[in-house]
C-alpha cells in the first residue's frame, strides 16, 4: 500500500463508466465510456499509476475497487441531500414551501447544508476534490459535469484535462455569454468555460484539433480512440454468407444519431433484415421508431456490453446515420469484427472517402441504400473494405499504443506549470465558475 501511494495519481471522470466494470449494473454505454474505461484499465495494468474513477451512483459503495481502480461517487453529500430535500418543495402562491416529514431527521442538517452550497459554492464544492488529491483530473466529454469539475479543480490548483468526444464538443456557437442549452442540455456558456479553463485539451481527430485552435484559440493534443485489436482477428471472422443482418447502434435522438433515417432506409429495403440497438434516451423518438417500424426491422432497446460482440459477428453491414461524431467507437468495433461500414455523412479522418475503409453516401439516402445493397450482396467488396479497415485500425488505433501516448501526455501535463495559480478561498466565494481572464 505504501508503494502504491508513491505512484502518481490520476482521476478520470466519466459519468456512466462504472457498468463497464460491473456487468450486473444495467446502463446505457457509449463510445465515450468505453474510451475512458480502456484508458483507465491500461494505466492500472501498467502498475505505474494510482488510478481513480469518479462516476455516477448505480448503487455501488463509494470507494469500491475493480481491476486495480478505485471508484468514487461524484459529490455524494450534495447529491443525496438534494435528492431528499428538493422533491419536498411544493410551489405555493408566493413562496416555495418545504413539505416537512417529521420522521426524517436528516432534513435538520441537509436543508442548511444545501443553503451553504448555494450561498458559498466556491467554498463547498471544491471540498470534494481537496479530499481526493490527484496530480491530474481527466474529464471525458464537454458537458455539465466536466465543467463543474474543471471549475472546482481550477480553484484548488489541480491540473485538468478535457477529453473531447463528439465534434459537437467544439461547436462554433459556444460563447461565454450564451445562456441557451445545447442538444445535450449543457449551457453553451458552460461548454465554452470548460474549453477555456481546462489546463489541457485532448482530441480524437485532426479535425477536432483544427476546430479547437480556430474557434477557441487553444492547442490540443491528439490521442486516437483506442480499441483492443489483434493481427489475427480476420481468422475468427464469420463467413459473409453466415451474417444475417444490417446493424445500427445508437441513441433515440433526432440531432445526433438520427434513428428515423435508419427507419426510412429499412422501409426502402424490405428484402433486407435490419436490426437497431436503440437506447431509449428520448422516449418520443423511441416511440416514433417503434410505431413506424416495418416488418423487416427488429429493435432491441438495450444490450449488455459483454454481449455486443455477438451482434457485430452477425452483422453483414453496419450503417451510420449520425450527423456528427468524433471517431465513433462503433466503427472501431466494426474493424475488429470485420463488418464493412456504410455511412450517410460521418467520415472521421477520411477513412471512408480516402482510405477505403467503407462506403460514404455524402448525405444521400439514395446512395446509402445502394451502398448497403452492394455490401450485402457482394462478398468480395465487403471483405476488401473490412480488411482495409482492420489494417488501418491496427496501425492507428491499437489500445496499447494509445495508452502509452496517454501516459506520456499525462506525465507532461503533471510537470507543466499551471496556466494560472490556485485561487484564494476569499476570491469570489459566491461564484463557482471563475474564468482565467478574471482571476
Amino acid at each position: 500500500m505504501s508503494e502504491t501511494r508513491l505512484l502518481p495519481a490520476v482521476t478520470l471522470v466519466c459519468w456512466n463508466a462504472f457498468p463497464l466494470f460491473d456487468h450486473a449494473v444495467p446502463s446505457r454505454i457509449g463510445g465515450m465510456e468505453t474510451r475512458a474505461a480502456l484508458f483507465a484499465r491500461g494505466l492500472a495494468a501498467s502498475g505505474r499509476w494510482q488510478v481513480h474513477f469518479v462516476v455516477n451512483d448505480h448503487g455501488q459503495p463509494d470507494g469500491i475497487r475493480h481491476e486495480g481502480i478505485d471508484f468514487h461517487l461524484y459529490q455524494p453529500l450534495h447529491r443525496r441531500s438534494s435528492e431528499n430535500v428538493n422533491p419536498r418543495f411544493a410551489r405555493r402562491r408566493w413562496l416555495p414551501i418545504l413539505n416537512l416529514d417529521r420522521r426524517d431527521l436528516e432534513l435538520l442538517w441537509q436543508v442548511p447544508l444545501l443553503a451553504l452550497y448555494r450561498l458559498l459554492p466556491a467554498w463547498f464544492y471544491p471540498i470534494y476534490w481537496r479530499r481526493r488529491p490527484a496530480q491530474v483530473v481527466c474529464c471525458f466529454g464537454n458537458n455539465t459535469i466536466s465543467a463543474q469539475v474543471i471549475a472546482d479543480c481550477f480553484r484548488l490548483g489541480i491540473r485538468t484535462v478535457l477529453f473531447l468526444a463528439a465534434d459537437s464538443d467544439v461547436a462554433a456557437d459556444y460563447h461565454p455569454e450564451d445562456r441557451s442549452l445545447n442538444d445535450y442540455g449543457t449551457p453553451k456558456w458552460m461548454a465554452h468555460y470548460a474549453l477555456e479553463t481546462a489546463d489541457h485539451v485532448f482530441v480524437q481527430t485532426e479535425s477536432q484539433l483544427r476546430a479547437l485552435e480556430s474557434r477557441f484559440d487553444r492547442r490540443g493534443e491528439l490521442i486516437r480512440n483506442p480499441v483492443e485489436i489483434s493481427v489475427d482477428d480476420p481468422v475468427r471472422w464469420p463467413a459473409r454468407d453466415a451474417r444475417d443482418l444490417v446493424l445500427w447502434i445508437g441513441r433515440s435522438d433526432t440531432f445526433h444519431k438520427q434513428p428515423l433515417l435508419m427507419l426510412e432506409l429499412a422501409q426502402r429495403c424490405p428484402d433486407l433484415p435490419f436490426l437497431m440497438i436503440l437506447n431509449k434516451t428520448h422516449a418520443d423518438v423511441f416511440d416514433a421508431v417503434q410505431a413506424q417500424r416495418p416488418p423487416n426491422l427488429t429493435i432491441v432497446e438495450r444490450v449488455p456490453h459483454r454481449e455486443i460482440w455477438d451482434y457485430y459477428r452477425r452483422a453483414r453491414v453496419f450503417v451510420s446515420t449520425s450527423a456528427y461524431e468524433g471517431f465513433p467507437n462503433t466503427f472501431l468495433q466494426c474493424a475488429v469484427a470485420g463488418v464493412p461500414v456504410a455511412s450517410l455523412v460521418v467520415d472521421p479522418e477520411e477513412i471512408l472517402s480516402r482510405h477505403g475503409c467503407g462506403l460514404l453516401a455524402d448525405g444521400s439516402l439514395d446512395k446509402l441504400e445502394r451502398d448497403v445493397r452492394a455490401l450485402w450482396s457482394d462478398a468480395a467488396l465487403a471483405e476488401r473494405h473490412a480488411l482495409t479497415f482492420h489494417r488501418f485500425t491496427l496501425d492507428h488505433h491499437g489500445w496499447q499504443s494509445q495508452v502509452e501516448r496517454f501516459e506520456s501526455l499525462l506525465l507532461k501535463a503533471i510537470t507543466a506549470p499551471l496556466l494560472s495559480p490556485p485561487l484564494p478561498c476569499w476570491h469570489r466565494p459566491r461564484q463557482r465558475f471563475v474564468r482565467r481572464t478574471g482571476a
